[in-house]
């Protein structure tokens, strides 16, 4: 039989061993306890803490996203506020050609006109270069240090931006586009130039429709020439076409048969001219439709228009230009109304009027679509914040479980450790020092 001698020093370090690891349970308890968490670090809970880190970038990223549906918010509301204020004033601008076109303006008032259109004109440019809080101009697209439109000094407006979108990351998987490019908004709009009318007797009136933008032949032009005296008199139609060719319409409509004293159906001969009676007995106008265009000319009351008299009517053609360039046009239209032949002044402004108010009809359109666009993305954001507050609710309380202390348990376990250090510490004392010899 072996024996094993405990000595009084084997006996010491084994109680302070255990004394210390008492005392180091209590301590973490007690720090758990002020820091109101379990998770002191990470070998408290290796798989709680790891679980507890992703939450935690998930929040932190969720949190950003949040931060920047703030900006693009902020930057939304700005451009809706910008193209509500432009919208205003392409209606005002409107209304001034249709006050323009009631048919008693003098020079002199059409004048006025374009000077408050050269106001608001002015006015659509500081707009249309709106920048936000940070410096960066709203519609130049990715170029944001980039002036968006700039006027020469003949005042001819130019875009200066390209044509992309500056993009913010909203959520995980949604990017959300803050600016818009000025090209977008503002310029490719839909119109129509002015058809235009000379006349060589101001007893000849010129009424053009476009009927079909499609069919029409750019560069051509229609020659309404008379001959003869009344009641014998005749009109001749002829088409000139851009290859200086001179070949009849493909339909005219209608014209006046002194005859039968009314109007006949006819189709041209293969070979201009086109002609038919002109008697004092027509009241009603001359019909022509070729091409996309129909275009009707009236006489005086008696139908007696001065031979010799010709009406060259050149139709407008389609075309896709910007906001400033139809301002522009329009200011030169009402201040150039002087410059036009008494003969065509009226049916020039008429026409130039006509054509101007469709282009504006279609910039309004293009101008309001963008306006609707950045209100449905401001829509679309205010769902994202609210989807973002849930997921934030949802990584906290997550979070919460992993790492929050439980009160109740950790005091228990305190003053369970107290106690066990306690009586540790009184059992130390009284074994402390005893011996063979101290019972002896």
């Amino acid at each position: 039989m072996s024996y094993v001698r405990i000595s009084n020093n084997m006996i010491y370090g084994q109680n302070m061993k255990r004394l210390s690891l008492l005392q180091a349970q209590l301590n973490k308890t007690q720090e758990h306890l002020s820091a109101n968490t379990r998770l002191l670090t990470p070998e408290d809970d290796p798989v709680a803490a790891a679980r507890a880190l992703d939450l935690k970038q998930g929040l932190s990223m969720n949190t950003q996203f949040e931060s920047n549906r703030g900006n693009a918010k902020d930057a939304l509301t700005l451009q809706e506020s910008t193209l509500s204020s432009m919208v205003g004033r392409i209606q005002d601008v409107q209304t001034l050609l249709v006050s323009a076109g009631n048919g008693g303006y003098t020079g002199e008032q059409f004048r006025v006109v374009a000077e408050e259109i050269r106001s608001i004109r002015d006015e659509m440019l500081g707009y249309a270069n709106t920048r936000d809080a940070y410096g960066n101009y709203l519609f130049s697209g990715h170029m944001a240090g980039t002036e968006s439109f700039h006027m020469a000094a003949n005042g001819d407006i130019s875009y200066q931006g390209d044509d992309g979108h500056m993009m913010v990351q909203t959520d995980a998987a949604r990017y959300t586009a803050v600016t818009n490019s000025g090209a977008d908004i503002f310029m490719g709009i839909k119109g129509i130039t002015a058809s235009q009318v000379k006349s060589t007797s101001n007893q000849l009136v010129a009424e053009v429709d476009i009927t079909d933008e499609t069919q029409l032949v750019p560069g051509t032009q229609y020659r309404v020439s008379f001959a003869g005296t009344t009641p014998a008199a005749t009109y001749t139609v002829a088409r000139d076409t851009p290859d200086n060719t001179t070949v009849p319409p493909t339909t005219i409509t209608e014209y006046y048969d002194a005859a039968t004293s009314g109007w006949v159906s006819v189709t041209p001969p293969a070979t201009p001219p086109v002609a038919g009676d002109y008697t004092a007995r027509e009241k009603e106008p001359i019909s022509i439709v070729d091409r996309g265009v129909e275009i009707r000319i009236t006489g005086p009351a008696d139908g007696n228009a001065t031979p010799p008299s010709e009406v060259l009517v050149t139709p407008g053609k389609p075309e896709r230009s910007d906001v400033f360039a139809y301002l522009n046009n329009a200011i030169n239209l009402l201040e150039h109304y002087a410059d036009y032949s008494p003969e065509a002044a009226n049916t020039n402004m008429a026409l130039g009027l006509e054509s101007l108010l469709t282009n504006f009809a279609n910039t309004l359109d293009q101008v309001t679509t963008a306006q609707s666009s950045a209100g449905t993305r401001l829509k679309e954001l205010d769902s994202l914040d609210l989807s973002g507050t849930d997921k934030n609710l949802q990584y906290t309380e997550s979070i919460s479980e992993l790492e929050d202390l439980d009160y109740y348990e950790a005091i228990s376990n305190l003053y369970m450790q107290q106690y066990t250090l306690e009586a540790a510490q009184k059992t130390f004392m009284m074994t402390n020092g005893l011996s063979l010899f101290s019972i002896m």
